[in-house]
């Protein structure tokens, strides 16, 4: 377990996230038109980003557009919170992701 606390944030938010949590499917490094979603959950309609600065805006329109058309929300977590407990910041994605996923299997 000491080999996970050396790696960086997303990484170490990552081996939380690969092995399909509750039945989500994440994956890394997701391409999307003109950028790459860090870690991304088609099904959840969520992508996660680890940032230290997850208040600064994000000025990129074309992102904007892509997030628009397909209805995808970019949570950002401060890496600090994921060195901290980031068993816990999965949980709490898992979490939100399982809820999108019902909704939008809903239609909503």
């Amino acid at each position: 377990m000491e080999a996970l606390t050396m790696a960086d944030p997303q990484t170490l938010l990552w081996q939380h996230l690969k092995d399909t949590p509750k039945g989500l499917q994440f994956v890394r490094d997701h391409e999307a038109e003109g950028f790459v979603l860090p870690l991304y959950c088609a099904e959840a309609h969520l992508a996660i980003e680890v940032d230290d600065d997850p208040f600064k805006p994000k000025n990129n329109s074309e992102r904007e557009r892509w997030q628009e058309k397909h209805r995808v929300d970019i949570m950002q977590v401060p890496p600090s919170h994921v060195r901290r407990n980031a068993s816990d910041v999965a949980a709490a994605i898992v979490d939100i992701a399982t809820r999108r996923k019902a909704r939008f299997a809903n239609g909503l």
